[in-house]
């Protein structure tokens, strides 16, 4: 009878501890993957002098080499893909112009607000749930609309 009860208690002891520990680990995986998306788009839109909107899309000035190149982002089976383009008319680079930038994607949206705020929306998939976020990115010089 006491031995049931101490393995009882040790069964259920187990089972609360693996899944604290699950849940620290999506925790983690979810906090960081934010925290990378939105550091890098807060910095890129920040460190862009000039930002278009083009087609429905945003060009952002690229971190790398901002004198030659823009980059735009597009969402393809659970990758975020980045695109670069040249400075000059916004035309694709060629061979080697778009990288996988992120996984876990279930959807991604960057999009131009009416003051000029660019609204990042995107949602990650950890461990088959998704998590949808957004945020608002404040660009105080003028968007050119091409």
């Amino acid at each position: 009878m006491v031995i049931s009860l101490v393995l009882g208690l040790l069964l259920s002891g187990l089972v609360f501890v693996n899944t604290v520990n699950k849940k620290a680990r999506i925790n983690q995986k979810l906090f960081y993957s934010e925290r990378y998306l939105n550091l890098y788009f807060q910095k890129q839109v920040l460190s862009s002098e000039k930002i278009y909107f083009k087609n429905n899309r945003i060009y952002l000035q690229d971190l790398e080499s901002p004198d030659r190149y823009y980059n735009y982002y597009q969402y393809s089976n659970g990758f975020l893909r980045r695109y670069k383009v040249y400075k000059n008319g916004l035309n694709p680079i060629g061979t080697g112009g778009n990288s996988q930038f992120a996984d876990n994607i279930a959807s991604f949206s960057l999009t131009l607000g009416t003051h000029n705020e660019i609204v990042l929306k995107y949602s990650l998939m950890i461990d088959g749930v998704i998590y949808s976020r957004e945020t608002t990115i404040m660009y105080g010089n003028v968007v050119e609309i091409v």
